[in-house]
C-alpha cells in the first residue's frame, strides 16, 4: 500500500480525536500506513478509502476497538521506571506499615490507567505484597484498566512470556512467578494476582467510580493528548484522589502548565492537594 494521502490521514486523526482524545501528528504517517497496511490485507476490505468509509458509517463498537488496537502501540514491562515504584514505598506504602497515615480504615485503593497488556497493576500488587508485612489485615484492590481489548484479555490471563520477565527482581520473582518451564511461561502467584482487576475503559468516556483511589498511575498516556485534553485528565483524576493521594505520570511528563492542585514529590509523582 502506498502511503496514505493526506485526505486519508487526517480522517484516521479526526476519529482517534473524537474517540479516545488522542492526537496524530505527520510523524505517525509512516506507522500507521504500515499497520494498516498489514490490516487491511487480511481484512475483506478492498483498500482504505472502504475502511474508513465503513468505520464513519457502518462501525460496532467492536470495529472501533479493532481500529484502536490497529493505532495503538502497548509498550510496557514489569516494575517499569523503579523510580516510581521507590517513591510508592516511601510516599505511600511505608507510612501504612508503620501506622503514620490518614488513609481511611484499612482500605486501599489503587487504580493503573492504560494499563496496557497488566504489568504496571500487577507490579503494584507486589509492591504491595512486599510492603505491607500484614497484608492481610488491610483491604486491597488494585484496577487495571486499558481501551484496548487484545491488552486487557492479555492482562487478565496474567500470564507472560518468559523473556517479558526482566523487570521482576529475582527475589520477588520468586516469591510471586509460577512457572511453566515447558510453556516458556510464567503466570502471577494468586496472593498478587487476587488484588488485581482488570477492565477495559475509555478515558475520555465518564467513569464509573463510585469512590476514591488512594494512588493513580497514568504512566505514558497523555503525551498522546493535546493540552486542553490533558487538563480535563488531570482535574478528573484530581476529583478522584484522596487528598494527599499519589499521582504519578510517564518520566517524561510533568503537570507543568496545566495549573493543576498537585504539589510534586519528585519528577513526574506528585500528591494531590
Amino acid at each position: 500500500m502506498a502511503t496514505l494521502a493526506p485526505s486519508q490521514f487526517e480522517r484516521i486523526a479526526e476519529i482517534a480525536k473524537r474517540r479516545w482524545g488522542l492526537c496524530f501528528s505527520e510523524k505517525k504517517l509512516p506507522l500507521v500506513t504500515n499497520r494498516l497496511a498489514s490490516f487491511i490485507r487480511r481484512s475483506p476490505f478492498k483498500d482504505v478509502q472502504s475502511y474508513l468509509d465503513h468505520l464513519e458509517k457502518h462501525a460496532s463498537e467492536e470495529d472501533m476497538l479493532v481500529f484502536f488496537d490497529i493505532l495503538s502501540t502497548n509498550v510496557t514491562s514489569f516494575f517499569r521506571d523503579p523510580a516510581h515504584f521507590e517513591c510508592l514505598e516511601r510516599e505511600f506504602f511505608t507510612p501504612l506499615a508503620r501506622g503514620n497515615t490518614t488513609t481511611p480504615g484499612r482500605r486501599i485503593r489503587i487504580w493503573s490507567a492504560a494499563c496496557s497488556t497488566g504489568q504496571e497493576p500487577y507490579s503494584l500488587a507486589m509492591s504491595a505484597c512486599e510492603s505491607l508485612p500484614d497484608l492481610d489485615s488491610w483491604d486491597v484492590k488494585i484496577l487495571g484498566t486499558d481501551l484496548s481489548n487484545s491488552a486487557v484479555a492479555q492482562a487478565r490471563s496474567a500470564t507472560y512470556p518468559a523473556d517479558k520477565l526482566d523487570g521482576i527482581p529475582p527475589a520477588i520473582a520468586e516469591r510471586h512467578l509460577i512457572h511453566d518451564r515447558r510453556a516458556g511461561t510464567a503466570t502471577i502467584a494468586p496472593r498478587a494476582r487476587g488484588l488485581v482487576t482488570i477492565a477495559r475503559l475509555n478515558l475520555m468516556d465518564a467513569w464509573p467510580f463510585k469512590s476514591k483511589f488512594d494512588v493513580i498511575f497514568c504512566r505514558n498516556v497523555m503525551i498522546y493528548f493535546d493540552a486542553p485534553t490533558r487538563r480535563d485528565l488531570v482535574k478528573r483524576f484530581h476529583e478522584l484522589l484522596h487528598p494527599g493521594g499519589i499521582l504519578a505520570l510517564g518520566s517524561s511528563e510533568s503537570l507543568a502548565g496545566l495549573n493543576a492542585p498537585f504539589t510534586p514529590v519528585q519528577p513526574s509523582v506528585y500528591r494531590s492537594a
